[in-house]
């Protein structure tokens, strides 16, 4: 037997040549285009499913909300106030959280920092990304609140900061609100029109409180208030109904997941469409409304708890059907109704 090694020269060194270097490289480089496509799809299609689960959770807290106290929460309770948002947290596991809002100091403004700035990760669409998770944003003044511009426990930032959220409830769609109030029925009421005296009145599954059953202790903080809706409301159906969904970068960062001054509220329908460059900044040239990351879709939670994964080219009259509460208006998501806004 003829032993190799020692056919080898004194001196040679075996390796490849550049060609082959070259070859194997651009080989490599060919699996790689062709493989990270994929990675990335089956990366995203593992975020689209943790932001249907975090609006999953959202829809059982508020469905364990309403269970516990026979209404849904209100989208806010006031200016300054807590959000539903706030209201929920004992029902999403975060009691610990939910325990630092402290009434007897007041509004969102004299809330200890800890509460104002607490992360909520359900909160978070993992497709749509922040600088920070913390917003900052200015005191209204209304009501009689009286604060100042900056907050006192970060020295240094102008504004007040805040935790933000990707997801905002349902406040009402962009018809002509229908009313069941006793007469004297008040003049019909479209959702441009809406202020902090009447907003109670839009048409979605838990719009704000009317302001004027609200009441407050001596440092304005809530006392009390009277609840808007139940599931009895929801006439149209629960399953047929959208509670929340995911809002466009903009709209996330315009508002406090926390802080009443914003509504933590959106319209949906023919007037306020799905948002186009969802995943930009304000300044960025971002747009509002409803609407996130995914390519395609825009995720729903329905008042029953389910998640609906709506097409981007959905009818948007369908829209306006989807946020009403007691419109009585049938629809299927690939069909289209009238129009109702002229």
């Amino acid at each position: 037997m003829v032993d190799g090694s020692k056919l080898q020269k004194p001196g040679v060194r075996y390796a490849f040549t550049l060609v082959e270097l070259l070859v194997v490289i651009a080989i490599i480089g060919i699996l790689v285009a062709l493989l990270l496509p994929a990675i990335q799809a089956a990366r995203e299609a593992a975020r689209r499913m943790q932001c249907s689960n975090n609006l999953k959770q959202i829809g059982l807290g508020v469905q364990n909300y309403a269970s516990a106290r026979k209404y849904l929460p209100p989208v806010r309770i006031a200016d300054h106030q807590e959000t539903w948002l706030v209201l929920i947290l004992p029902y999403l596991e975060e009691q610990g959280v939910s325990d630092l809002w402290d009434s007897k100091l007041g509004c969102f403004y004299n809330q200890s920092l800890q509460m104002r700035t607490s992360i909520i990760t359900a909160y978070f669409c993992p497709s749509q990304s922040h600088e920070s998770r913390l917003g900052t944003t200015m005191p209204d003044g209304s009501g009689g609140h009286s604060h100042p511009r900056s907050d006192p426990a970060v020295p240094g930032i102008t504004g007040w900061q805040g935790s933000l959220t990707d997801y905002w409830g349902v406040a009402g769609s962009t018809c002509i609100v229908k009313h069941n109030e006793p007469p004297p029925i008040p003049n019909p009421l479209h959702w441009k029109d809406f202020d902090n005296s009447n907003s109670h009145l839009l048409d979605g599954p838990i719009p704000q409180c009317n302001s004027k059953q609200v009441t407050y202790n001596a440092n304005k903080g809530v006392q009390s208030f009277v609840p808007v809706t139940s599931f009895k409301s929801i006439i149209d159906g629960t399953s047929k109904t959208a509670l929340a969904g995911e809002v466009s970068k903009k709209t996330s960062e315009t508002a406090q997941a926390f802080n009443g001054d914003y509504n933590n509220g959106q319209w949906l329908g023919e007037a306020n469409p799905f948002c186009q460059k969802c995943t930009l900044t304000d300044a960025e040239g971002g747009d509002s409304g409803f609407g996130g990351a995914h390519s395609g879709v825009v995720l729903f939670v329905m008042c029953d708890g389910s998640v609906q994964s709506l097409s981007r080219d959905i009818n948007l009259t369908v829209l306006d059907c989807l946020a009403t509460r007691a419109g009585n208006d049938p629809y299927t998501l690939d069909g289209a109704v009238s129009p109702c806004v002229h």
